[in-house]
């Protein structure tokens, strides 16, 4: 079996939910910071992702940044993590219907963080932070198949020290701004789901012209 070398075939990207657009970005308090995961914990690959947080970069964290404090929260979280006696850690257990309780989390954060070196899954959890205007640092796997670029829409690190560089970045406020505008203004202009609809209408325009 083999593709029709006519077909072109066309890409059509995943979108932040709805609810998770904010409707401005709202005034953040860089010198008590937040740093936010949150995910779906029945995945692997966010469980591990949680854990090379605690293990790996919160430690770390305590040293260079001791006032940051960190919120791992989501579905399953405190059975597949543990409860954690860690500084500074709150872990918290979100139902899947809950999406005030979401939001409410993400409005509470400064910045999203996702140590994510599992492949698979679509990152929506990255749509959602940029949406609600957080700045992400991730792994290059975590931002895998997303328009992003570093520096611009989110910052990359793939190390625990490159983690706590990207983490004092985001204290300059300037650059803060820059990066959060940045994204937001990408989730408005490509990964919302009236543009993707759009996309996707015209698409099957092409396929069948003559069907209204």
């Amino acid at each position: 079996m083999s593709l029709d070398k006519n077909i072109d075939p066309v890409v059509i990207p995943n979108g932040a939910g709805e609810d998770m657009i904010a409707k401005k970005l709202t005034a953040k308090n860089l010198k008590n910071p937040i740093a936010l995961f949150q995910g779906n914990f029945y995945w692997l690959q966010n469980t591990e992702a949680a854990l090379y947080l605690i293990k790996k970069i919160i430690p770390l964290a305590q040293k260079k940044i001791p006032d940051l404090k960190f919120i791992i929260a989501g579905q399953n979280a405190k059975n597949k993590i543990g409860n954690y006696k860690t500084k500074n850690l709150q872990i918290i257990d979100i139902q899947s219907n809950d999406i005030d309780k979401v939001k409410k989390i993400y409005q509470q954060a400064t910045f999203f963080i996702a140590p994510i070196f599992g492949p698979g899954g679509t990152r929506l959890k990255i749509l959602a932070a940029m949406a609600s205007g957080l700045p992400v640092i991730s792994t290059t796997i975590g931002i895998t198949g997303l328009d992003v670029i570093n520096n611009k829409h989110v910052l990359i690190a793939d190390n625990p020290e490159d983690f706590i560089q990207a983490i004092k970045k985001l204290n300059n406020k300037n650059f803060y701004e820059k990066i959060r505008k940045q994204a937001f203004l990408l989730i408005k202009e490509k990964y919302n789901w009236k543009k993707i609809s759009e996309k996707l209408e015209q698409i099957y325009q092409m396929l069948h012209p003559n069907k209204t």
